[in-house]
């Protein structure tokens, strides 16, 4: 009984949280990603991302295709083949197939590292102008939209602070 009690006092509690938080302030809820995404500078960046990287992708997404091919031309001439002549076409697709799939982990961990060393400085930057503008504007908490299941569209401030981050240098 007594934890079933101390359960209930817990769950009013943390629902009166957001009261709270409403009565001592404003709340407002952003989307940083979209922010960042559709920022002039964001836009630069992801082309930038996608250009360096295009050519390697493309010519990965052909290695994988004819690996498809590879492997039922394998499939089809396993009945006509000798056993010989069956693992060794096996061994060359497996080595093929190890190849492919080492240097598009490579790429994507290339990828990743070259995001990280792009976006990062503009995510700090998009920070420090979230902060300057949430006290600027009075909002006592700011909440990434991805953390919150549903809220009402006018709390949104993620088209305002583009703005103000296209503005900033």
């Amino acid at each position: 009984m007594v934890g079933i009690f101390r359960t209930l006092c817990i769950v009013a509690a943390i629902l009166a949280l957001p009261l709270a938080a409403a009565a001592e302030g404003k709340i407002a809820v952003v989307n940083l990603d979209e922010a960042l995404a559709s920022s002039q500078a964001g836009k630069a960046a992801l082309s930038q991302l996608k250009t360096k990287f295009e050519a390697r992708e493309k010519a990965l997404g052909q290695q994988g295709e004819d690996l498809k091919k590879m492997q039922e031309d394998l499939q089809k001439k396993s009945v006509a083949l000798s056993q010989d002549a069956m693992r060794s076409q096996v061994a060359d697709f497996e080595a093929k197939a190890k190849k492919y799939m080492d240097e598009r982990n490579k790429l994507q961990q290339e990828e990743q590292e070259t995001q990280q060393q792009i976006l990062q400085p503009l995510l700090t930057r998009l920070q420090k102008v979230m902060t300057d503008y949430a006290k600027k504007n009075g909002y006592t908490v700011v909440v990434e939209a991805r953390s919150v299941p549903y809220f009402d569209s006018a709390l949104d401030i993620t088209a305002a602070l583009r703005q103000e981050f296209d503005k900033s240098k």
